[in-house]
């Protein structure tokens, strides 16, 4: 339901003297039920109808759509949602939502397990392979809050960013043939692979994205959805809230009426410890100071950070940083992938964050967000980039930068996350000041780390503290730590330290802790709206009433 705080669903629109925003108002379509828009009612003055309509809904009837919605999300029984879904032709309406019935599966998700997928959360719940859907009296249900999310389940994005798609087609063949010219303005920089040194990343490019690209078409595997659904139909991936067999998502993804389409993000299965050996990093992001967390045999706490990512045409990610600051790559193997992307001081239109940006909330989908004109708000922000990667192509993501992905098709991608000596010191600065934002550690390895860094000759006061206290809840916890509560505050900036000392690192460390104190003179400056040097500077001597605590016994300058 939504609230004051959240961003209205408003009408679509255009800027029609930018040439780099869109038009949706081709976005539309019959709903199954006939629900009409909102709009529609403006246009009709039936009484009767709105009688009929008033006696479907019986007391519902002086309710807004929305709180009648949000009553119906409360009922968690399948019996109930079908007994009020035969009440009336109202309430089949309302009980023809997707949400709702998706919320039961994943509730009970071990009562569907052997059941297929049979086109809809709705059907597969039911156990129906079709049903004979009513058909509502033109008018007598005109309803936003139902009529939108099917409308975002038929958002065609080749349709919509065709201008986009075509100029970024033009740049990307442009680029294999060598050519590469002045983008215009928001465009991502494309770079040949062959021509970028890990000097020349950690020194000119390393804090603002740009495209890979590589004119050899075996640079990357040439994975497909029919092979892949072949060679692992029975091997269960995580899809968001749910963790199905390949063979059960392909149904799904050729047949569903999601607004937003489950996206398959896997790092674990069976399948991806085989397939992530199938490829190798390009050069410049194969420097990464997180491998320190792993050492063979011998303890390993890395956070997750290799994925293989499947989705439907319509799937993507709503804006989010990555985790711990890291930085990321991300190539697409088939399908095309729209980006777009802000430097982390400007927050997206849509999206709204807390002062610490510990909680991040985006209250519409992909869809709704392009649907309501968010897109076009981002696209009049000046430091905005977008982009468009195609099969082949890489996407360089710096640390902090916000980006929302949208697939335009079917798409097989592969991403992973790193930290290059040029982002040593902001993601210090991220475990060091940010610990309530630290994610993926699971608790159980830090310890076990801790305990064998300790064995081995550690001395550091933190680690014996952690393991101590750890050891003395008697508990067994591997969860990721983001998603824990009430656990002792696992010591990952120390650990990451001494780490780094361990493999030889020890310049490079010290070089980044003095960054460090910089960033975090300039952090304390932008939240007191002064200096440290000046706070100095104007203390009152012990000796004077006031002073500018120049001390002239002193001969230190």
């Amino acid at each position: 339901m939504t609230t004051d705080s959240e961003p209205k669903r408003r009408k679509v629109y255009v800027y029609p003297n930018n040439p780099r925003s869109i038009s949706v108002f081709s976005v539309s379509g019959r709903h199954p039920l006939n629900v009409k828009p909102s709009g529609n009612s403006l246009l009709n003055d039936d009484i009767a109808l709105t009688k009929v309509r008033d006696a479907l809904l019986g007391a519902f009837a002086s309710f807004p759509d929305e709180l009648i919605q949000e009553v119906l999300s409360y009922v968690d029984d399948v019996e109930s949602l079908r007994s009020l879904a035969h009440t009336s032709r109202i309430f089949y309406a309302f009980l023809y939502d997707e949400e709702l019935w998706k919320k039961l599966y994943v509730k009970d998700i071990t009562m569907y397990t052997h059941q297929p997928w049979l086109g809809s959360w709705r059907n597969t719940v039911l156990g129906i392979h079709d049903s004979a859907d009513i058909q509502l009296q033109d008018n007598l249900l005109c309803s936003d809050v139902l009529y939108r999310p099917f409308q975002c389940s038929q958002i065609n994005y080749a349709k919509v960013f065709t201008k986009i798609l075509h100029e970024e087609e033009t740049y990307h063949h442009d680029s294999l043939l060598g050519q590469l010219g002045k983008l215009p303005q928001g465009r991502i920089l494309r770079i040949n692979e062959a021509d970028l040194s890990i000097t020349d990343f950690n020194t000119n490019y390393h804090d603002t994205p740009f495209i890979l690209t590589n004119s050899d078409p075996q640079r990357w595997p040439q994975w497909t959805f029919p092979q892949l659904i072949k060679e692992y139909s029975d091997v269960k991936f995580r899809q968001e809230a749910v963790e199905w067999d390949l063979n059960k998502f392909s149904q799904y993804l050729q047949n569903n009426k999601d607004e937003n389409p489950l996206y398959l993000f896997d790092c674990n299965s069976i399948a991806m410890q085989t397939l992530r050996k199938e490829y190798t990093p390009p050069a410049i992001f194969q420097q990464d100071l997180f491998t320190v967390f792993t050492k063979e045999e011998q303890f390993t706490c890395r956070p997750d950070h290799a994925w293989l990512i499947m989705g439907s045409a319509r799937s993507g990610s709503t804006f989010h940083k990555d985790p711990n600051y890291t930085c990321a790559w991300n190539v697409a193997i088939t399908g095309r992938k729209l980006w777009i992307m802000l430097p982390p001081h400007i927050t997206p239109p849509g999206v709204s964050t807390d002062d610490e940006e510990s909680e991040v909330t985006s209250p519409v989908g992909i869809a709704e967000w392009v649907l309501s004109g968010f897109f076009n708000d981002s696209l009049k922000i000046a430091e905005c980039v977008i982009g468009v990667t195609f099969p082949g192509e890489c996407m360089y993501v710096p640390s902090g930068w916000w980006h929302s992905v949208i697939n335009i098709d079917d798409s097989i991608a592969i991403t992973q996350n790193f930290v290059p000596i040029s982002k040593l010191a902001n993601a210090l600065d991220f475990l060091k000041n940010k610990q309530g934002q630290v994610s993926g550690f699971r608790p159980r390895e830090i310890n076990s780390t801790l305990h064998y860094l300790l064995k081995h000759g550690a001395d550091e006061p933190s680690f014996q503290k952690y393991v101590d206290v750890f050891d003395s809840l008697n508990i067994d916890v591997n969860e990721d730590c983001g998603e824990i509560a009430d656990l002792p505050a696992m010591p990952i900036f120390e650990l990451f330290g001494y780490l780094l000392k361990l493999n030889g690192m020890e310049s490079q460390l010290d070089e980044a802790l003095v960054k460090l104190q910089k960033i975090e003179l300039k952090a304390y400056e932008k939240e007191n709206g002064k200096s440290k040097a000046w706070e100095r500077l104007t203390e009152p001597a012990s000796n004077s009433a006031f002073s500018f605590g120049f001390d002239e016994s002193s001969d230190e300058e």
